[in-house]
Protein backbone atom coordinates (compact mmCIF):
# COMPACT_ATOMS: atom_id res chain seq x y z
CA UNK A 1 0.00 0.00 0.00
CA UNK A 2 1.32 3.31 -0.59
CA UNK A 3 2.59 5.31 2.37
CA UNK A 4 0.19 9.00 2.55
CA UNK A 5 3.55 11.01 3.11
CA UNK A 6 4.89 9.43 -0.37
CA UNK A 7 5.34 12.30 -3.25
CA UNK A 8 4.51 11.46 -7.22
CA UNK A 9 7.64 12.76 -8.51
CA UNK A 10 6.35 12.65 -11.90
CA UNK A 11 3.51 14.65 -11.81
CA UNK A 12 5.29 16.91 -9.39
CA UNK A 13 7.97 17.44 -12.44
CA UNK A 14 5.53 17.58 -15.27
CA UNK A 15 4.17 20.52 -13.50
CA UNK A 16 7.53 22.56 -13.39
CA UNK A 17 7.68 21.52 -17.34
CA UNK A 18 4.25 22.50 -18.24
CA UNK A 19 4.96 26.24 -16.51
CA UNK A 20 8.32 26.77 -18.23
CA UNK A 21 6.19 25.28 -21.62
CA UNK A 22 3.71 27.68 -20.96
CA UNK A 23 5.80 30.84 -20.82
CA UNK A 24 7.87 29.34 -24.17
CA UNK A 25 4.40 29.81 -25.68
CA UNK A 26 3.17 32.73 -24.63
CA UNK A 27 6.55 34.52 -25.78
CA UNK A 28 5.95 33.20 -28.84
CA UNK A 29 9.12 31.44 -28.58
CA UNK A 30 7.74 26.87 -28.63
CA UNK A 31 9.96 24.96 -30.22
CA UNK A 32 7.87 21.98 -32.62
CA UNK A 33 9.86 19.45 -34.90
CA UNK A 34 8.57 18.94 -38.54
CA UNK A 35 9.91 16.64 -40.80
CA UNK A 36 9.85 17.13 -44.09
CA UNK A 37 9.78 15.31 -48.17
CA UNK A 38 12.66 17.13 -49.94
CA UNK A 39 12.42 17.42 -53.61
CA UNK A 40 15.37 19.35 -54.95
CA UNK A 41 15.01 23.06 -53.62
CA UNK A 42 11.78 22.55 -52.46
CA UNK A 43 10.11 21.10 -48.88
CA UNK A 44 7.15 19.67 -48.20
CA UNK A 45 5.85 18.16 -44.43
CA UNK A 46 5.33 15.25 -44.02
CA UNK A 47 1.69 13.93 -44.51
CA UNK A 48 1.89 12.66 -40.74
CA UNK A 49 2.26 16.08 -39.43
CA UNK A 50 -1.59 16.82 -39.16
CA UNK A 51 -1.10 20.53 -37.74
CA UNK A 52 -0.21 21.74 -41.09
CA UNK A 53 -2.87 22.98 -43.23
CA UNK A 54 -1.16 22.83 -46.61
CA UNK A 55 1.39 20.49 -47.39
CA UNK A 56 2.07 21.87 -50.46
CA UNK A 57 6.24 22.49 -51.74
CA UNK A 58 8.05 25.08 -50.02
CA UNK A 59 10.89 26.80 -52.21
CA UNK A 60 13.77 26.22 -48.82
CA UNK A 61 15.30 29.48 -47.93
CA UNK A 62 16.38 27.62 -44.65
CA UNK A 63 19.13 24.94 -45.92
CA UNK A 64 22.78 26.04 -45.06
CA UNK A 65 23.99 23.44 -48.02
CA UNK A 66 24.81 26.64 -49.59
CA UNK A 67 26.96 25.00 -52.51
CA UNK A 68 23.68 22.85 -53.24
CA UNK A 69 26.23 19.81 -53.59
CA UNK A 70 23.76 17.42 -51.57
CA UNK A 71 21.68 18.04 -54.41
CA UNK A 72 23.99 17.75 -57.18
CA UNK A 73 23.44 13.77 -57.95
CA UNK A 74 26.36 13.89 -60.67
CA UNK A 75 28.47 14.69 -57.73
CA UNK A 76 26.90 11.83 -56.03
CA UNK A 77 27.46 9.15 -58.28
CA UNK A 78 31.21 10.72 -58.89
CA UNK A 79 32.09 9.71 -55.22
CA UNK A 80 30.31 5.97 -55.44
CA UNK A 81 31.87 5.15 -58.51
CA UNK A 82 35.19 5.52 -56.54
CA UNK A 83 34.18 4.89 -52.91
CA UNK A 84 36.07 1.44 -52.14
CA UNK A 85 34.86 -1.51 -49.96
CA UNK A 86 37.44 -0.44 -47.01
CA UNK A 87 34.64 2.38 -46.43
CA UNK A 88 31.67 1.29 -47.33
CA UNK A 89 31.48 0.49 -43.22
CA UNK A 90 28.42 2.72 -41.82
CA UNK A 91 28.96 2.88 -37.80
CA UNK A 92 32.42 2.88 -36.60
CA UNK A 93 30.83 1.12 -33.50
CA UNK A 94 32.98 3.24 -30.93
CA UNK A 95 35.64 5.64 -30.44
CA UNK A 96 38.67 6.49 -31.96
CA UNK A 97 40.25 6.25 -28.54
CA UNK A 98 39.22 2.90 -27.68
CA UNK A 99 38.72 0.60 -31.74
CA UNK A 100 36.39 2.54 -33.72
CA UNK A 101 39.75 4.42 -35.74
CA UNK A 102 39.79 3.43 -39.44
CA UNK A 103 42.35 4.89 -42.50
CA UNK A 104 39.83 7.51 -43.81
CA UNK A 105 40.00 9.21 -40.92
CA UNK A 106 43.62 9.72 -41.52
CA UNK A 107 43.19 10.44 -44.93
CA UNK A 108 40.75 12.98 -44.34
CA UNK A 109 42.73 14.49 -41.39
CA UNK A 110 46.26 14.19 -43.61
CA UNK A 111 44.37 16.15 -46.60
CA UNK A 112 43.27 19.23 -44.26
CA UNK A 113 46.28 19.56 -42.73
CA UNK A 114 48.25 19.65 -45.92
CA UNK A 115 45.49 22.14 -47.36
CA UNK A 116 45.89 24.44 -44.18
CA UNK A 117 49.72 23.10 -43.10
CA UNK A 118 51.16 24.36 -40.77
CA UNK A 119 48.60 23.33 -39.26
CA UNK A 120 47.11 19.81 -37.83
CA UNK A 121 43.53 18.61 -38.44
CA UNK A 122 41.58 16.91 -35.84
CA UNK A 123 38.05 15.43 -36.40
CA UNK A 124 35.14 16.09 -34.70
CA UNK A 125 31.73 14.46 -34.80
CA UNK A 126 30.58 18.07 -35.44
CA UNK A 127 30.72 21.85 -35.27
CA UNK A 128 29.06 21.58 -31.88
CA UNK A 129 30.92 19.01 -30.99
CA UNK A 130 34.37 20.50 -31.54
CA UNK A 131 33.50 24.05 -30.16
CA UNK A 132 32.07 22.99 -27.17
CA UNK A 133 34.72 19.92 -26.21
CA UNK A 134 37.81 22.14 -27.21
CA UNK A 135 37.00 25.17 -25.46
CA UNK A 136 36.39 23.44 -22.44
CA UNK A 137 39.29 21.44 -22.59
CA UNK A 138 41.19 24.88 -23.11
CA UNK A 139 39.16 26.33 -20.22
CA UNK A 140 41.01 23.32 -17.85
CA UNK A 141 44.43 25.22 -18.19
CA UNK A 142 44.45 27.47 -15.24
CA UNK A 143 44.92 31.29 -15.77
CA UNK A 144 42.97 31.38 -19.10
CA UNK A 145 40.62 34.20 -20.14
CA UNK A 146 38.48 33.41 -23.06
CA UNK A 147 36.93 36.53 -25.16
CA UNK A 148 33.99 36.02 -27.15
CA UNK A 149 32.01 37.87 -29.69
CA UNK A 150 28.50 38.94 -28.44
CA UNK A 151 27.13 36.96 -31.33
CA UNK A 152 29.68 33.34 -31.41
CA UNK A 153 27.85 30.58 -31.21
CA UNK A 154 26.17 29.15 -29.00
CA UNK A 155 28.16 26.01 -28.76
CA UNK A 156 31.20 28.31 -27.65
CA UNK A 157 28.97 29.87 -24.97
CA UNK A 158 28.33 26.30 -23.85
CA UNK A 159 32.15 25.46 -23.89
CA UNK A 160 32.51 28.50 -22.18
CA UNK A 161 30.05 27.99 -19.72
CA UNK A 162 32.52 27.05 -16.41
CA UNK A 163 35.03 28.99 -17.71
CA UNK A 164 36.38 32.64 -16.88
CA UNK A 165 35.13 34.17 -19.67
CA UNK A 166 33.88 38.03 -21.28
CA UNK A 167 31.51 38.77 -23.80
CA UNK A 168 32.46 41.95 -26.32
CA UNK A 169 30.37 43.91 -28.46
CA UNK A 170 29.67 41.97 -31.70
CA UNK A 171 32.68 43.22 -34.08
CA UNK A 172 33.66 45.84 -31.90
CA UNK A 173 37.31 46.34 -31.46
CA UNK A 174 37.76 49.36 -29.49
CA UNK A 175 35.76 47.34 -26.92
CA UNK A 176 38.08 44.03 -27.38
CA UNK A 177 41.12 46.27 -26.93
CA UNK A 178 39.96 47.64 -23.75
CA UNK A 179 39.06 44.64 -22.82
CA UNK A 180 42.60 42.76 -23.63
CA UNK A 181 44.65 45.89 -22.15
CA UNK A 182 43.12 45.41 -18.81
CA UNK A 183 43.10 41.66 -18.55
CA UNK A 184 45.84 39.97 -20.36
CA UNK A 185 48.33 40.96 -17.27
CA UNK A 186 46.23 39.07 -15.19
CA UNK A 187 46.22 35.75 -17.29
CA UNK A 188 48.47 33.29 -18.43
CA UNK A 189 46.42 33.48 -21.98
CA UNK A 190 43.79 35.45 -23.50
CA UNK A 191 41.58 33.32 -25.67
CA UNK A 192 39.82 35.81 -28.30
CA UNK A 193 36.51 33.67 -30.35
CA UNK A 194 35.28 34.94 -33.28
CA UNK A 195 33.70 33.35 -36.54
CA UNK A 196 34.57 33.69 -39.96
CA UNK A 197 30.91 34.68 -41.07
CA UNK A 198 28.61 35.25 -38.41
CA UNK A 199 25.39 33.05 -39.05
CA UNK A 200 22.28 35.38 -38.06
CA UNK A 201 24.00 38.76 -38.65
CA UNK A 202 25.55 36.83 -42.16
CA UNK A 203 28.62 39.57 -41.58
CA UNK A 204 32.65 38.25 -41.61
CA UNK A 205 34.31 38.69 -38.45
CA UNK A 206 37.30 41.07 -38.13
CA UNK A 207 40.14 38.81 -38.36
CA UNK A 208 42.76 41.16 -39.73
CA UNK A 209 41.86 43.91 -37.34
CA UNK A 210 42.07 40.96 -33.94
CA UNK A 211 45.19 39.82 -35.44
CA UNK A 212 46.32 43.29 -34.96
CA UNK A 213 45.51 43.49 -31.75
CA UNK A 214 47.08 40.04 -30.68
CA UNK A 215 50.30 41.12 -32.16
CA UNK A 216 50.93 43.25 -29.67
CA UNK A 217 50.15 40.86 -26.33
CA UNK A 218 52.56 37.65 -26.73
CA UNK A 219 49.72 36.08 -24.09
CA UNK A 220 47.04 36.69 -27.11
CA UNK A 221 45.49 33.77 -28.81
CA UNK A 222 42.98 33.68 -31.60
CA UNK A 223 40.36 31.14 -31.71
CA UNK A 224 37.53 31.21 -35.47
CA UNK A 225 34.94 29.28 -36.31
CA UNK A 226 34.66 29.18 -39.64
CA UNK A 227 30.79 27.07 -39.53
CA UNK A 228 29.30 29.30 -42.66
CA UNK A 229 31.70 30.45 -44.46
CA UNK A 230 34.22 27.42 -45.46
CA UNK A 231 33.42 26.11 -48.97
CA UNK A 232 32.24 29.64 -50.13
CA UNK A 233 34.29 32.18 -49.27
CA UNK A 234 38.21 33.01 -49.36
CA UNK A 235 40.50 31.88 -52.38
CA UNK A 236 39.26 28.23 -53.66
CA UNK A 237 36.93 28.31 -51.16
CA UNK A 238 38.87 27.37 -47.64
CA UNK A 239 37.83 30.60 -45.95
CA UNK A 240 37.85 33.55 -44.26
CA UNK A 241 40.38 32.64 -42.31
CA UNK A 242 42.69 30.83 -44.96
CA UNK A 243 45.15 33.62 -45.91
CA UNK A 244 45.67 34.40 -42.15
CA UNK A 245 46.51 30.47 -41.03
CA UNK A 246 50.10 31.04 -39.44
CA UNK A 247 48.27 33.80 -37.33
CA UNK A 248 45.46 31.82 -36.18
CA UNK A 249 45.78 29.34 -32.80
CA UNK A 250 42.21 27.29 -33.31
CA UNK A 251 40.70 26.94 -36.50
CA UNK A 252 37.08 25.47 -36.51
CA UNK A 253 35.87 24.37 -39.90
CA UNK A 254 32.80 22.46 -40.24
CA UNK A 255 31.15 19.96 -42.68
CA UNK A 256 27.93 20.03 -42.43
CA UNK A 257 27.18 22.91 -44.56
CA UNK A 258 28.65 24.07 -47.50
CA UNK A 259 30.48 20.59 -47.36
CA UNK A 260 26.68 18.78 -47.77
CA UNK A 261 28.33 16.67 -45.17
CA UNK A 262 28.46 15.88 -41.42
CA UNK A 263 31.41 16.33 -39.16
CA UNK A 264 33.79 19.04 -38.44
CA UNK A 265 37.89 19.43 -37.34
CA UNK A 266 40.16 21.59 -34.99
CA UNK A 267 43.14 22.78 -37.07
CA UNK A 268 45.86 23.93 -34.73
CA UNK A 269 49.50 22.86 -34.08
CA UNK A 270 50.62 19.36 -33.18
CA UNK A 271 51.41 20.13 -29.83
CA UNK A 272 47.76 21.34 -29.47
CA UNK A 273 46.05 18.53 -31.25
CA UNK A 274 47.61 15.86 -28.58
CA UNK A 275 46.08 18.26 -25.74
CA UNK A 276 42.48 17.93 -27.51
CA UNK A 277 42.81 14.11 -27.93
CA UNK A 278 43.08 14.10 -23.86
CA UNK A 279 40.79 16.72 -22.89
CA UNK A 280 38.37 16.90 -25.44
CA UNK A 281 35.11 14.90 -24.07
CA UNK A 282 33.01 15.04 -27.23
CA UNK A 283 35.50 13.28 -29.29
CA UNK A 284 36.89 11.00 -26.07
CA UNK A 285 33.56 9.84 -25.27
CA UNK A 286 31.66 9.69 -28.82
CA UNK A 287 31.15 7.42 -31.34
CA UNK A 288 32.90 8.30 -34.39
CA UNK A 289 31.71 9.06 -37.27
CA UNK A 290 30.98 6.16 -39.87
CA UNK A 291 33.47 5.75 -42.03
CA UNK A 292 31.55 6.51 -45.18
CA UNK A 293 30.29 9.45 -43.93
CA UNK A 294 34.32 10.93 -43.64
CA UNK A 295 35.02 8.82 -46.70
CA UNK A 296 32.32 11.58 -48.62
CA UNK A 297 33.61 14.53 -46.33
CA UNK A 298 37.12 13.76 -48.38
CA UNK A 299 35.51 13.39 -51.20
CA UNK A 300 34.15 16.91 -51.00
CA UNK A 301 37.16 18.34 -50.09
CA UNK A 302 39.04 17.32 -53.17
CA UNK A 303 36.33 19.43 -55.27
CA UNK A 304 35.52 22.18 -52.94
CA UNK A 305 39.01 24.11 -55.10
CA UNK A 306 37.03 23.15 -58.63
CA UNK A 307 33.87 24.80 -57.30
CA UNK A 308 34.14 28.30 -58.14
CA UNK A 309 31.37 28.34 -60.39
CA UNK A 310 28.81 27.78 -57.46
CA UNK A 311 30.29 30.50 -55.29
CA UNK A 312 29.60 32.73 -58.58
CA UNK A 313 26.62 31.79 -58.34
CA UNK A 314 25.46 32.27 -54.67
CA UNK A 315 27.15 35.27 -54.93
CA UNK A 316 24.81 36.59 -57.85
CA UNK A 317 22.26 35.37 -55.89
CA UNK A 318 22.97 37.27 -52.90
CA UNK A 319 23.83 40.51 -54.70
CA UNK A 320 20.44 40.51 -56.14
CA UNK A 321 18.39 39.76 -52.98
CA UNK A 322 20.00 42.34 -50.97
CA UNK A 323 19.59 45.36 -53.74
CA UNK A 324 16.27 44.05 -53.92
CA UNK A 325 15.62 44.11 -50.25
CA UNK A 326 17.04 47.98 -50.15
CA UNK A 327 15.07 49.38 -52.98
CA UNK A 328 11.98 48.43 -51.08
CA UNK A 329 13.43 49.82 -48.23
CA UNK A 330 13.37 46.76 -45.97
CA UNK A 331 15.34 46.90 -42.52
CA UNK A 332 17.83 43.96 -43.65
CA UNK A 333 21.43 42.77 -42.63
CA UNK A 334 24.03 40.26 -44.19
CA UNK A 335 27.41 40.77 -46.54
CA UNK A 336 27.11 37.29 -48.50
CA UNK A 337 24.58 34.16 -48.80
CA UNK A 338 22.62 34.70 -45.13
CA UNK A 339 20.44 37.57 -45.43
CA UNK A 340 18.24 38.47 -42.65
CA UNK A 341 14.91 41.04 -42.83
CA UNK A 342 14.61 42.48 -39.52
CA UNK A 343 11.41 42.17 -37.98
CA UNK A 344 11.83 43.44 -34.27
CA UNK A 345 9.50 40.80 -32.01
CA UNK A 346 9.19 37.18 -31.71
CA UNK A 347 4.88 37.63 -32.75
CA UNK A 348 6.13 39.62 -35.76
CA UNK A 349 8.83 37.59 -36.90
CA UNK A 350 6.23 34.52 -36.97
CA UNK A 351 3.74 36.23 -38.68
CA UNK A 352 5.75 37.19 -41.44
CA UNK A 353 6.87 33.95 -41.60
CA UNK A 354 3.57 32.54 -41.86
CA UNK A 355 2.30 34.94 -45.02
CA UNK A 356 5.96 33.64 -46.88
CA UNK A 357 4.60 30.02 -46.17
CA UNK A 358 1.05 30.84 -47.47
CA UNK A 359 2.59 32.71 -50.57
CA UNK A 360 4.98 28.89 -51.02
CA UNK A 361 8.53 30.12 -49.32
CA UNK A 362 10.07 28.26 -46.28
CA UNK A 363 11.91 31.01 -43.93
CA UNK A 364 11.61 30.52 -40.79
CA UNK A 365 11.50 33.28 -38.00
CA UNK A 366 14.82 33.39 -35.98
CA UNK A 367 13.70 34.57 -32.16
CA UNK A 368 14.93 35.37 -28.75
CA UNK A 369 16.98 34.08 -26.68
CA UNK A 370 19.10 32.88 -30.51
CA UNK A 371 19.55 36.27 -30.94
CA UNK A 372 19.04 39.29 -28.98
CA UNK A 373 15.47 40.70 -27.60
CA UNK A 374 13.96 43.02 -29.92
CA UNK A 375 16.04 41.29 -33.37
CA UNK A 376 13.45 38.62 -34.65
CA UNK A 377 14.36 38.52 -38.05
CA UNK A 378 13.36 36.17 -40.92
CA UNK A 379 16.71 34.67 -41.69
CA UNK A 380 17.16 33.56 -45.69
CA UNK A 381 19.62 31.31 -46.17
CA UNK A 382 20.32 31.22 -49.87
CA UNK A 383 21.81 28.27 -52.01
CA UNK A 384 23.55 28.08 -55.50
CA UNK A 385 20.63 25.45 -56.73
CA UNK A 386 18.28 28.38 -56.66
CA UNK A 387 17.19 31.18 -59.32
CA UNK A 388 17.34 34.60 -59.87
CA UNK A 389 13.54 34.07 -60.26
CA UNK A 390 13.20 32.74 -57.35
CA UNK A 391 14.68 35.47 -55.45
CA UNK A 392 12.41 37.88 -57.38
CA UNK A 393 9.69 36.24 -56.55
CA UNK A 394 10.91 35.87 -52.67
CA UNK A 395 10.87 40.43 -53.06
CA UNK A 396 7.67 40.17 -54.71
CA UNK A 397 6.32 38.20 -51.65
CA UNK A 398 7.07 40.47 -49.12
Amino acid sequence: MRNKASFDYTSSSDVGLNARLKTLKNAHNFRTITDYQHNGISITPYASHTHHSSHKPLINFASNDYLALSLDTALTQEFLSTLCAQDMVFSSASSRSLSGGFPIYDTLESHLSQLYAPKKALLFNSGYHCNLSCIQGLGTLTHTLFLLDRFSHASVFDGARNTHFKRFRHNDMTALEALIEFHHSHYERVIVVTEGLFSMEGDFGKINDIIQLKKAYPNVFLYVDEAHSVGVCGNNGLGIAYEYIKEIDFLVLTFGKALASMGACMLCNATQRDFFINTARGLIYSTALPPINVAWSNFIWSKIPTLNHKREKLHLLSQHLRSLLKEKGYAARGEAHIISLMCGDNHSAITLSHRLRECGFFAPAIKEPTIPKGTARIRFSLNAALELEHISQLAEAL
